[in-house]
């Protein structure tokens, strides 16, 4: 019995080594595909930032510090301090003291008080909403981490995981205006838990689910945020509550779109998910919405 007992052992110890080898391999296929994309452009912000998340991911600290300083050069290069104060904890903490990381965060905190008019500002087209910056590109980092925590819970699969990571990442790779999102992904791939997976992000979140195609969205609430926003970012509101808001964010993991959403909104919201063709139905509405708008002023 107790043979049978370690044999058992040692099978799961080799599945779980099995296991971890193919996924380290999984990120491996995805860092050659954004290293790929750094070859054409190399100062691509969101290819840089998912670099270091991936290298981090495998444990490789000293070439997610690489990319984290290369992404900092090129954010403090552009003048965008709102991406790069969001970058600051982590460069301190990867570079441990090391002066180019030390020199560089000082760059970072002197940008603070300066206006970012490079091209992470996101400033609504419309007189009546007040103009904040954000960033308006896609969190890479936040959606491979999104993918992650899926695979951890297993609610998806190591191949489902690879599958999520390969199409993120082509996506963002992409001139296509779509929105970046593992749901995205998982759903334009047919994957049949699309239901499953939402409720469980929802309960884990604390983020109802919403059937958005049961609502209108009404002008004054779709000029609310600056489309191409809602279409990079994958965050939308559709209603008032009050002198709240309603909005959907198709990751809810990302606390840092959450953010940006009040920002931009210019008011606490509350936050929904949604599937990601509800999303994308409500993003042609907004888009109708913009075109009317614009035809009245």
């Amino acid at each position: 019995m107790e043979g049978l007992r370690g044999h058992s052992t040692m099978a799961t110890e080799e599945s779980s080594d099995k296991g971890r080898k193919q996924l380290e391999d999984e990120v491996w296929s995805a860092i050659a595909a954004f290293e790929q994309i750094l070859e054409a452009m190399p100062e691509d912000r969101a290819s840089l930032e998912t670099l270091s998340h991936a290298y981090g991911q495998i444990g490789d600290h000293a070439r997610s510090y690489e990319y984290v300083l290369r992404l900092g050069r090129v954010l403090v290069a552009e003048g965008a301090h709102v991406e790069a104060l969001e970058l600051l904890d982590r460069l301190r903490e990867l570079s441990a003291g090391d002066a180019e990381g030390v020199a560089l965060a000082a760059k970072i905190e002197a940008m603070a008080s300066t206006p970012d008019d490079g091209a992470g500002t996101a400033v609504s087209p419309f007189p009546s909403t007040v103009a904040r910056t954000v960033n308006m590109n896609p969190n890479m980092s936040e959606e491979l981490a999104f993918a992650w925590n899926l695979l951890q819970a297993g609610e998806i699969t190591q191949e489902e995981y690879a599958s999520a990571v390969q199409d993120v990442t082509e996506m963002s790779g992409s001139d296509a205006s779509a929105t970046v999102s593992v749901l995205h992904a998982m759903e334009a791939r047919g994957f049949k838990g699309v239901d499953r997976l939402i409720a469980y992000v929802s309960q884990d979140c604390g983020v109802p689910y919403v059937a958005l195609g049961s609502f209108d969205i009404p002008k004054e609430v779709g000029v609310l945020l600056a489309l191409d926003f809602v279409v990079r970012r994958g965050a939308l509101v559709f209603d008032f509550f009050g002198s709240h808001a309603l909005a959907v964010v198709m990751n809810p993991y990302d606390t840092g779109l959450r953010s940006d959403v009040e920002t931009l909104a210019g008011r606490p919201c509350h936050f929904f998910v949604t599937r990601a063709s509800e999303f994308d139905d409500a993003v042609a509405r907004i888009a109708e919405i913009e075109v009317e708008v614009k035809a009245e002023t």
